[in-house]
């Protein structure tokens, strides 16, 4: 008899295929690449404006259609355009925000219009502002060749501590944050960033204590940047961000490991460039 577990490891495996093949089609060119990191950042900035909504955060739903245009924006201009495309997008949305409230006099607190500029903001850093960072890789000397390793070596660390701990797990990681993840699956995903690290050490090519370290490196951001998901998750009362990806969520629940790794995998290639 076909076990829940089985059951959902099928259309997972199935969405993950798919999603790693389209991934692979855009690194031909850094601007597909970049046109699908924009699209992943509005639909997560889509679905986290949504959660705050329900959970009495006011974020205006424009912050979707501003959100790729920091990435987009980090393409074409580099640093610059990625910390102005920022500013210009916070700046529109407190505006935005500010004149709803006087259109519709609305009188909502200074505490909680201060509070929902926050959130505003943070969508924008947590989201665009940190996957940029994969933009800026990818247009550097070899950038194809590291935003494969990231990624490759992110989606090795969260399949083997997925399999492993899903089947195997016994003993809860962190149960009040989330519920599902297992030491056994932290240590098969200490398995996994080894590998990974070796397959960017053939890509680039580099050391093998770089491949350590940088397994290491993403080890840490994708295990942090999962339970910074199920934190942000359980605080707004809501199992999954969404549910476009069959077997996965939405958006931010797939790429939830990649957002703090683009970041770190940017750092460390300023090691190398």
């Amino acid at each position: 008899m076909e076990s829940a577990k089985t059951r959902t490891l099928g259309p997972r495996l199935l969405v993950g295929s798919g999603l790693g093949a389209l991934f692979l089609l855009t690194l031909l060119h850094p601007l597909a690449f970049t046109v699908l990191v924009a699209v992943a950042s509005g639909f997560a900035a889509a679905e986290i404006s949504v959660a705050m909504r329900f959970a009495g955060w006011h974020v205006p739903r424009l912050v979707a259609l501003l959100a790729p245009g920091i990435v987009i924006s980090t393409y074409f201009l580099g640093a610059e355009g990625q910390w102005l495309g920022l500013l210009f997008s916070i700046f529109l949305l407190i505006a935005w925000r500010i004149g709803t409230l006087i259109v519709t006099f609305n009188k909502q607190s200074l505490k909680q219009t201060l509070r929902d500029f926050g959130g505003t903001a943070f969508v924008l850093v947590y989201l665009p502002l940190l996957l940029s960072f994969s933009i800026q890789l990818v247009t550097e000397p070899l950038g194809v060749q590291w935003v494969l390793g990231l990624v490759l070596s992110v989606a090795i660390i969260d399949t083997f501590g997925y399999l492993i701990g899903r089947f195997f797990g016994k003993t809860k990681l962190s149960p009040e944050i989330s519920p599902k993840k297992t030491w056994e699956g932290l240590v098969a995903s200490f398995v996994g960033a080894f590998v990974g690290g070796q397959i960017l050490v053939l890509l680039i090519p580099a050391s093998f204590l770089f491949g350590l370290l940088f397994g290491a490196a993403i080890l840490l951001s994708s295990v942090l940047g999962d339970l910074s998901e199920s934190l942000i998750k359980r605080d707004l009362n809501v199992k999954d961000m969404g549910n476009v990806l069959p077997g996965h969520g939405g958006v931010l629940d797939r790429i939830d490991s990649l957002i703090p790794s683009s970041f770190v995998a940017y750092l460390m290639s300023q090691l190398v460039f």
